[in-house]
């Protein structure tokens, strides 16, 4: 019986030692798939990341533009080395291909949402230029904005939610960014403040008006600014509420010139130009304003927009930082022309800053669904003081002499429209056509001529008239957002 016993508990053992050993040797069952999950916190496009409680959205876009009377598919042909229109070696014809790629992450905090974003531009523009710009690297947390954005001080404008062709006077930051600091204070009713500061935004010349005259036809004035000490600051009190937006903004702006190389303000024995030397330095200043309605009395999706900027030694936002010198020439011998800077530099003595305001406004009207149209103008003066336009009228030299008429003041203006076809969700196909004119400073006779590295793009020297010019055109486009 002892031994009967032994023998069934010896075989259970084998049994369960050679069952134990089979089931090591079977594949563990997996574990559940995480499938990716909807994230409905914060709209359209978002998903949770598995295995994290933060949600990203992957889009962008792929665009086209096709542009006559333009350079790049959207700035019209005022100024540069190419003379504007009317010379063979401007380009009437201009494209620029676009790959937009942005990540959107977001993750809820004790302190509110901590956001980062980034975005990058590819761009092909007139076939063989090809450039990458990160327009938007920021993180977001606690109504702090820490790296490059769109500026907390832009006001509203008439920018590329209304046009194809590029607003060239207006003071958005919108397209390709700024790097900034900026902490926002909710308010209650739709209210907030912004306190922040911009990396110097797009300085304008501090033009030397008393060593060569600031006069040159083709090309931006030679700048005296120096360094750069201390950024834009910045205060933006804005509302929204009620299908309204609205904001008023104060900046301030650092114009510091360079050493001195004459006297009073480099002493006799002082090596010109040196710290042996003082400099000039004035605070420019600028206030924003604008307001967006939506109007869906008239047709859903309706919209009317204003704005008014006003500017002293901060052309950038007073004028538009998009707005260069221009250089148009017209038929003949005529041609419109305008220097735009933040301020006259006179050597030895000090800084007079250039007044530049800018007014615009827009409406955009749905016909249907899917056909909507914009018609916008915007209107800009940049003005120089009494002492400003002494020194400019007296400093000679340049590539232009014998101006019967030195008034170095002119007004820059557009007004246009853009019809909009969405057939698909998220795929459009437009035209933006827009008129643009210069009315000149310097009105009346002179005479160019081609001295130093001064370009007149193609343009024979000598006898010319100052007139008011304007040039036409067009940009059509092609665009799918994903």
């Amino acid at each position: 019986m002892k031994m009967v016993k032994s023998l069934l508990l010896g075989s259970a053992a084998g049994f369960v030692a050679v069952v134990s050993a089979q089931a090591a040797d079977m594949p563990v069952k997996a574990k559940p798939v995480q499938y990716v999950k909807i994230c409905t916190l914060y709209g359209d496009g978002f998903y949770y990341i598995p295995g994290t409680d933060t949600c990203i959205q992957v889009g962008g876009y792929i665009r086209t533009d096709y542009g006559w009377g333009v350079r790049g598919a959207r700035t019209p042909n005022y100024s540069g080395g190419s003379g504007g229109f009317n010379t063979i070696n401007t380009n009437e014809y201009s494209t620029r291909h676009r790959f937009r790629l942005h990540v959107d992450t977001r993750t809820q905090t004790a302190y509110g949402t901590l956001r980062t974003l980034g975005s990058v531009n590819l761009n092909n523009q007139d076939q063989d230029s090809v450039t990458v710009d990160v327009t938007r690297a920021l993180i977001q947390w606690a109504g702090f904005t820490f790296g490059h954005a769109q500026s907390y001080a832009d006001q509203f404008d008439v920018g590329a939610s209304w046009r194809f062709g590029q607003t060239q006077n207006h003071a958005s930051t919108s397209a390709n960014g700024i790097n900034q600091l900026d902490y926002a204070l909710t308010l209650g009713s739709g209210l907030r403040l912004h306190l922040g500061l911009n990396e110097r935004q797009r300085n304008k010349s501090l033009v030397n008006a008393s060593a060569g005259s600031p006069i040159r036809i083709g090309a931006e004035p030679t700048s005296s600014r120096a360094g750069q000490r201390w950024p834009d600051l910045y205060a933006a009190l804005k509302y929204n509420a009620g299908g309204v937006e609205a904001g008023v903004s104060v900046m301030a702006h650092d114009n510091r010139s360079t050493y001195f190389s004459a006297a009073p303000g480099c002493p006799a024995g002082a090596q010109g130009g040196t710290s042996q030397c003082g400099y000039a330095e004035k605070i420019g200043w600028a206030v924003l304003t604008g307001i967006e309605m939506k109007l869906p009395m008239i047709a859903p999706g309706d919209r009317f927009g204003a704005f008014f900027n006003y500017a002293q030694g901060f052309s950038s936002v007073g004028g538009g930082n998009n707005l260069s010198s221009a250089s148009l020439f017209g038929s003949g011998n005529q041609l419109a022309f305008g220097v735009i800077t933040d301020g006259v530099f006179i050597n030895g003595s000090g800084i007079e800053l250039t007044t530049t305001w800018t007014v615009g406004g827009a409406y955009e009207h749905y016909w249907s669904p899917i056909f909507r149209s914009s018609f916008y103008g915007m209107y800009t003066q940049i003005n120089y003081d009494t002492t400003a336009v002494g020194y400019i009228c007296a400093s000679g030299g340049g590539n232009v002499s014998g101006v019967v008429n030195c008034d170095p003041n002119w007004r820059y203006w557009q007004v246009g429209s853009r019809t909009l076809w969405e057939p698909v969700r998220r795929f459009i196909l437009g035209i933006d056509v827009f008129w643009t004119q210069i009315e000149t400073a310097f009105a009346g006779p002179g005479n160019i001529n081609n001295s130093g590295t001064n370009v007149i793009g193609g343009r024979p020297t000598g006898a010319y008239t100052f007139s008011n010019q304007g040039v036409f055109s067009i940009v059509g486009r092609a665009q799918r957002n994903y």
